[in-house]
Order: C-alpha cells, then sequence, then structure tokens
C-alpha cells in the first residue's frame, strides 16, 4: 500500500492537488474533516478544534481518528500539520511519501477569501493568526521532510496534472 501525505500552509492548494491524486486512483482522507467533526460535537469553531485534539490527544490524535483502513491500495491524505503526523503515517503505512505544496501569501490569502468556508479568514488579521497557529503546529518543518514539493503558484491544471503523473510514476 503507497501513502501519500499533502502539506502547505492554508490556501497553498493541498486539496487541489489532493482531487488530482484522486482522478489518479487514490482514495482520499482529510484531517480537516477529523477537526470539523470534532469542533462540531464540542460545539467550538474548526480553529479551536485543530489546537485542542492536538492539546488533549497529542500530535498524533487526527491521523489516529482518520480510520484509515487496508481496503486501498493508494491513500491520499491531505492536509498534514506536523513531523509527528507524517511519523505516524509512515509507521502505519511503510511507504509513505510527503507532497509538500507552496504558494505566495498574496495568493493563499486571496484563495482563502475565495473559497468560502466557515473556518476562513475574513481578514487580513484573521489570516495571520490562522497562519501562525499552523506554523506552530510545525507544517513549516514538514517542508524539510518533503520528497515532493509543488509550487502552485500561476500553473494551469495541466501543468500541475503533469507534476503529479511524475510523482505517481516515482511511487
Amino acid at each position: 500500500m503507497a501513502a501519500v501525505g499533502i502539506a502547505g500552509l492554508p490556501g497553498s492548494g493541498k486539496t487541489l492537488i489532493t482531487s488530482l491524486f484522486v482522478k489518479r486512483g487514490f482514495k482520499s482522507l482529510t484531517m480537516g474533516d477529523v477537526i470539523r467533526k470534532y469542533a462540531e460535537t464540542r460545539g467550538i469553531t474548526p480553529d479551536e478544534a485543530a489546537v485542542l485534539i492536538r492539546l488533549e490527544r497529542g500530535m498524533r490524535a487526527v491521523v489516529s481518528s482518520l480510520g484509515i483502513t487496508r481496503g486501498h491500495d493508494k491513500v491520499v491524505i491531505d492536509g498534514l500539520r506536523s513531523l509527528e503526523e507524517a511519523e505516524a503515517l509512515e509507521e502505519m503505512f511503510g511507504r509513505f511519501y510527503l507532497v509538500y505544496v507552496v504558494a505566495s501569501r498574496r495568493t493563499r490569502l486571496k484563495r482563502l477569501q475565495a473559497r468560502g468556508r466557515s473556518d476562513d479568514p475574513a481578514s487580513l488579521a484573521e489570516f495571520a493568526m490562522r497562519e501562525y497557529r499552523e506554523l506552530k503546529f510545525g507544517v513549516a518543518s514538514l517542508l524539510s521532510r518533503a520528497d515532493f514539493i509543488i509550487v502552485n503558484e500561476d500553473k494551469s491544471i495541466e501543468e500541475l496534472e503533469s507534476e503529479i503523473d511524475a510523482i505517481v510514476r516515482t511511487l
């Protein structure tokens, strides 16, 4: 079984990259879904839930809540936030690859404001706070662990698909 983790700061294009893996036969699991479900059951915001679940249950808590099963040959996990999460997935799968997605701050803010999720920032200050929180989790440290880096800035879908095809061929 091959597993691919997708990491990057909010708005970098993790979900888009994940969808391109799904088009190539990968089953998708989303870390953010675990956070949103946890937030809903606790009656708190997703931002609060992201911090609280890790404080209460450790940095690997979200990974252990994904409900990963061995029924799929290829899995893509959207939204890793720390080296601990990457290590947990590597222990689970053995063959684990990390793709880190980058985009400029301006591009990421524009994407988040256009996306319309309930936890997306409405202002530059909210964006800065969310970015700070993500950096405190350790998302930037995943860049040094990345097997592949995708610069998602001013690229067509075809260009991104070509990059994903090249990655899939090496797995």
